[in-house]
């Protein structure tokens, strides 16, 4: 999206460590000498990373120290398991705070995105002004009379939606993880600590980008979301929703487990 608005990519690709996904801290400063703005999924989508408060100051600090303004998309800050503690970019300093817009919406929490509800919290007057006439003058500025009122109801009354949800969500990652252990080795992945999707390491099929799409869909009859479209580096990766029924996900992989095994 970034691209079709004009602007230039740089990518601060995460590294992978035995499973784990951790910051590149010489290529991200470098990146930010090159960079306007910084882009910050917090929780991170598709990894499912809650940043720990060490790596989120350390990424901040060093957006100001190289005059880089902050967009941090907190859509999935909600939904967090395993004891893990969502901390807003802005809440760490109010000299961070000046330097950070914050993404927030209801829609991931309480399954509304089709409503196209959001907020955007700005630091100063002149930033929202400048935002607002962008929108404006698109004339697309406006939400719908029922995305205002189904957004304030689920954050006032959905707090027994999300006390049912999180326990669920957090079920169906453990199934998940234990049924490619026991019936689809190939594919390795993990319990994430946020959001309601799961990362799928597929490399060990041995296909390609899209000859993994193609896989997924023609084989398995899946439609799961491709790795490389969330970074160019990350070929071999599916991402799977994890949001459903138990018995969807069950059949979903029933069809995954039977699809690899005819490779």
């Amino acid at each position: 999206m970034a691209e079709f608005a004009g602007r230039r990519v740089i990518e601060n690709q995460l590294v992978e460590r035995d499973g784990t996904w951790a910051v590149d801290w010489a290529d991200f400063e470098a990146k930010l000498q090159e960079a306007d703005l910084f882009l910050l999924c917090s929780p991170h989508n598709p990894l499912g990373i809650v940043w720990p408060e060490a790596d989120l100051r350390r990424m901040m600090e060093l957006c100001l120290q190289y005059h880089v303004l902050v967009v941090s998309d907190e859509i999935h800050s909600d939904l967090v398991f395993h004891g893990k503690k969502h901390i807003p970019a802005a809440s760490l300093s109010p000299e961070i705070a000046a330097n950070v817009v914050t993404g927030i919406s209801g829609t991931k929490t309480f399954n509304l995105a089709g409503l196209q509800a959001s907020a955007v919290v700005f630091p100063t007057r002149h930033m929202k002004e400048n935002f607002d006439r962008f929108w404006m003058n698109m004339d697309i500025h406006r939400n719908n009379a029922f995305s205002v009122t189904a957004m304030e109801t689920a954050f006032r009354e959905g707090e027994e939606w999300l006390d049912q949800l999180l326990p669920y969500l957090s079920e169906n990652f453990d199934f998940v993880v234990d049924y490619c252990e026991q019936h689809i080795p190939k594919i390795k992945t993990y319990a994430p600590d946020a959001t309601y999707l799961m990362w799928l390491d597929c490399r060990a099929l041995g296909l390609d980008n899209r000859e993994l799409h193609d896989f997924m869909i023609e084989k398995a009859h899946l439609g799961l979301n491709d790795g490389c479209a969330f970074g160019r580096s990350l070929k071999g990766f599916m991402r799977l929703n994890a949001a459903c029924p138990r018995s969807v996900l069950e059949r979903a992989l029933r069809q995954l487990e039977a699809a690899v095994s005819s490779l």
